[in-house]
């Protein structure tokens, strides 16, 4: 089985630019945890010792950013699954066999990131969903979609009832773990390679294993969404879309300025429920994450229709490409940098923000250098070898441009 690398004109940039575009969306959300023990912090994110510019900064994350990316990414593995099995089944491969080692190599990535690394790892989680959606392949697309809304629209009325489940008055104030702060503290910054693995073992890990049905449950009605849409030919006919997406852009824009403004207003004890007030913000960033997601791909899809290759998304097309990459790297950079300069638990989300703003821009660069000379990422690469059991032509001939027509299978 020969998996020939996709010609520049049949790849579809819409997918890349936008998935490009939620990985930094991703790092953003993902920085504070490289810095704080985020586990063990009170539930507005923030540590004891934070300045005012960390509350508006975490405000911000809030309204804009926080539950907004990993929703795309999860949207577009959907899309992209779909994508990889439809054309192995046309090719003629064994399409379940292959479907299923991807998804194997993908949660080997996973839990060896997971495992050694950090534990906000989502690439596992997406493996072991992905599983489901083997379920939903031959299914029409109606059906589809309704397991896909049924499955989401049960997730919101628990986030729901949340929001009318009173604290304990009995509780104590603060749950917080000072001791179980400080340990991480010292295991990151300056314990030995066993101390920090016996305590992530130990305290980070668990919690880990206990929510993962929780996550799978989260992204598999947007790995169906995708899924559905790409199949529909949502990707490669965006323009006999494009009155839709216009109608489905007016509406989530409405609904993402009424559940954004919630957050506020909820943070700030203008509007309240009988929940704590930490968990009805949560509840509002989760459902202002769905309508903004949908809204940022809308704007993203109208955008590409209105200028064929946006000057924009251009830049962000060569990381998507690259993106199993430049997610694992963005951890190795993160953790690395943590370590060697004690960062962690001690740097705000300042710290943090300026740190993505420099290390992204580097990624595209390095993006843009590196698919010169290789179809492929690294990671991609050994993901793809590891799909089919052979080992893929990386590197480029001299004077390749992508465009020798021959189309890569996922």
């Amino acid at each position: 089985m020969k998996a020939a690398p996709v010609s520049e004109a049949q790849r579809i940039r819409q997918l890349d630019g936008i998935r490009g575009f939620a990985l930094f969306g991703i790092f953003l959300v993902n920085m504070p945890t490289f810095l704080q023990p985020a586990l063990f912090l009170p539930g507005s994110g923030l540590p004891a010792a934070h300045s005012l510019l960390d509350e508006w900064i975490r405000l911000f994350f809030n309204l804009f950013v926080q539950t907004k990316f990993y929703t795309i990414f999860s949207f577009l593995f959907g899309a992209s699954f779909y994508l990889f099995m439809s054309r192995a089944e046309r090719k003629g491969f064994p399409m379940r066999r292959l479907y299923v080692r991807r998804l194997v190599a993908l949660f080997v990535f996973g839990a060896s990131h997971l495992l050694f690394l950090w534990y906000g790892d989502i690439l596992h989680s997406y493996a072991l969903a992905g599983f489901f959606l083997l379920l939903f392949y031959r299914m029409d697309d109606a059906g589809v979609q309704r397991w896909a809304w049924s499955l989401l629209i049960c997730m919101q009325i628990l986030y729901g009832l949340t929001l009318f489940t009173a604290a304990d008055p009995d509780a104590s104030v603060s749950t917080v773990d000072t001791a179980l702060i400080d340990q991480a503290k010292e295991a990151y910054n300056y314990g030995n390679w066993h101390q920090w693995m016996q305590f992530r073992l130990a305290h980070e890990l668990p919690q880990v294993v206990e929510n993962e049905w929780f996550v799978i449950w989260s992204v598999l009605p947007l790995f169906l969404f995708g899924f559905s849409l790409a199949r529909q030919g949502l990707f490669r006919d965006v323009q006999r879309y494009v009155p839709v997406i216009r109608r489905v852009w007016w509406g989530v824009l409405g609904a993402s300025i009424a559940l954004v403004s919630m957050i506020p207003l909820l943070q700030y004890g203008v509007v309240s429920f009988p929940a704590p007030r930490d968990t009805a913000v949560q509840v509002f960033v989760e459902w202002s994450g769905l309508a903004l997601c949908t809204f940022y791909i809308c704007s993203l899809l109208l955008l590409y229709e209105k200028e064929r290759r946006p000057r924009l998304l251009k830049h962000l097309e060569s990381v998507g490409r690259m993106a199993l990459t430049h997610y694992l790297a963005q951890t190795v950079v993160s953790v690395l940098l943590a370590r060697v300069f004690h960062l962690y638990g001690e740097a705000g989300m300042a710290v943090g923000v300026v740190l993505c703003l420099l290390i992204f821009p580097l990624q595209i660069a390095f993006s843009t250098w590196w698919l010169a000379r290789y179809w492929y990422g690294p990671a991609e690469w050994v993901w793809r070898t590891l799909t089919y059991g052979s080992r893929i032509p990386m590197r480029k001939a001299k004077g390749t441009t992508g465009s020798n027509g021959q189309q890569r299978d996922g």
